[in-house]
């Protein structure tokens, strides 16, 4: 019994209309390109969308793509979408700046670490751990710096 309620409910939700079409208060057909993206459980993600970008130009950009692309087209309009309604200035490039600024004050807070562990354990014994890292190709850190760890580590090492 409990098999036959779930195929009920699959061929129930493949009939019933996608969310595209449930927002449109349309009828969704075989052909409509909403379809295979927005599925009807997901009613928020075609709302953002079309707030947003508008059905028409969203309709528009899916049918000018080829098939293979447009899931990924779907997923980042939906994603920037909600970034946008999110942060109505900046939208998802807030988002992007703020990450870069967090990924480089990770980078600073690690080579102030590998330099304050060079200083415990000296510079030969952390050279191998500095060329793993971005210490050596940091632009911020100037040759003269280079230079005066690897001298300290012995003659001729770089």
């Amino acid at each position: 019994m409990y098999a036959v309620v779930k195929v009920k409910e699959k061929i129930l939700s493949s009939n019933s209309p996608c969310a595209a079409c449930k927002f449109l208060r349309r009828k969704c057909t075989q052909e409509c390109v909403f379809a295979p993206y927005f599925p009807p459980d997901q009613p928020q993600k075609f709302a953002n969308v079309h707030k947003v970008y508008g059905a028409s130009n969203v309709s528009k950009l899916l049918n000018d793509l080829p098939a293979t692309q447009r899931e990924d087209a779907v997923n980042s309009l939906a994603y920037e979408a909600d970034a946008r309604l999110r942060d109505p200035v900046y939208g998802c490039v807030g988002l992007i700046s703020i990450l870069q600024r967090r990924l480089k004050q990770v980078q600073t807070d690690l080579d102030n670490a590998k330099r304050e562990l060079a200083n415990y354990i000296g510079p030969s014994a952390v050279l191998p751990i500095l060329h793993q890292g971005r210490f050596w190709g940091c632009p911020e850190l100037g040759l003269s710096e280079r230079l005066s760890i690897s001298s300290n580590s012995g003659p001729g090492t770089f």
